[in-house]
């Protein structure tokens, strides 16, 4: 298993950085050959926590930080974006409906819900959403 993180200040540059980060550990990864398919989306979900995780949460102020977790197996990967606090107390991250088909802004989680095997937020003390993708079927049966 390989597990990798890296902290990325709360800045638009940080996006392309946190894309390059998820490619360049799928590339590098010795347990597992990630299909292309699977290492492009997910740099494109990585992306999108990371563009939400600046806009909706505090790591996108002046000085502030979001942090990427990747670990990754065999049979697939599980990604964390890390973040501040909500720029709302009352906010869940969530899919909107969509009010407006030419907006260009509220289509990320709806991308994650529909190219993630799972995603789902942090635990309730963490601040952050993650999803999973698995590029296979047959994970090894470990009982004890």
């Amino acid at each position: 298993m390989t597990v990798a993180f890296t902290t990325l200040p709360g800045l638009p540059a940080s996006v392309a950085a946190a894309r390059r980060f998820v490619t360049g550990v799928l590339h590098a990864c010795p347990e597992t050959t990630a299909p292309d398919e699977v290492v492009d989306r997910a740099a494109l979900l990585t992306s999108e926590l990371a563009t939400n995780a600046l806009r909706h949460t505090r790591s996108g102020d002046p000085g502030e930080t979001f942090t990427v977790h990747l670990t990754v197996d065999a049979y697939g990967l599980r990604t964390e974006v890390h973040t501040r606090v909500p720029r709302q107390w009352q906010t869940f991250p969530h899919i909107a409906a969509p009010t407006d088909p030419f907006a260009e802004h509220g289509r990320g989680l709806l991308l994650v819900d529909q190219l993630a095997t799972t995603w789902g937020t942090l635990a309730p003390w963490q601040h952050g959403v993650y999803f999973h993708l698995t590029w296979t079927t047959n994970p090894p049966n470990h009982t004890t």
